[in-house]
């Protein structure tokens, strides 16, 4: 069961952790177990400018008064119905705090991956 990490956007002091049940992956989908990322100054300043520069629509939550705040790290692909990117692969750039994140690849590559305007690394 996936855990994620929820921010009032109206309130940074106000967190919780949702747990959500694991929903089958679409067609292009991937599921990265995100396992490592940094967590520091900038990532305040993210939720902080995230109305302002759009950091709350990496990986919204389904509530508009919630968000994920985003963070550098490392994922492993988990389960993919993408072609060109492979269970066992491993992947650095904008992650969610969360054990799990669903993306949608577009314009894979041997480099990585692009999904929304968010580029990721393998």
């Amino acid at each position: 069961m996936p855990t994620t990490f929820h921010v009032d956007r109206n309130n940074l002091r106000t967190t919780h952790w949702v747990e959500s049940a694991r929903e089958p992956l679409a067609d292009g989908a991937v599921r990265f177990h995100v396992d490592s990322f940094a967590l520091t100054s900038n990532n305040v300043t993210y939720a902080a400018f995230g109305e302002t520069m759009n950091y709350w629509d990496f990986f919204p939550t389904g509530d508009a008064a919630t968000g994920r705040i985003p963070v550098w790290g490392f994922a492993d692909v988990i389960e993919s119905r993408c072609d060109g990117v492979a269970v066992g692969e491993r992947f650095y750039g904008y992650w969610p705090i969360s054990d799990e994140s669903v993306l949608e690849p577009v314009n894979v590559k041997a480099s990585g991956f692009i999904d929304g305007a968010h580029e990721r690394r393998a």
